[in-house]
């Protein structure tokens, strides 16, 4: 997996490949920019494609293909 890392001294983002359990066996990563360990983990969004429908739309869900219920303001 690929891990995003934001360091909260110089605000340098940068990326960490491990397996889930090298990852969770390591120490905070040091900044590649700066050299401090004071990075945090950047949480992105991800885009689960199934297969359904035309334009990569999830199937299933109440509200038309999306599995948020509307609560996401999808445009579902």
């Amino acid at each position: 997996m690929t891990y995003v890392f934001r360091c909260r001294s110089c605000s340098h983002e940068f990326e960490m490949t491990a397996t889930v359990a090298e990852y969770e066996s390591r120490k905070v990563p040091a900044c590649p920019r700066c050299g401090r360990e004071e990075a945090r983990r950047v949480y992105t969004p991800i885009l689960v494609m199934t297969g359904a429908g035309t334009k990569g739309e999830a199937s299933g869900g109440a509200a038309g293909g999306c599995g948020c219920g509307g609560s996401c303001s999808c445009g579902h």
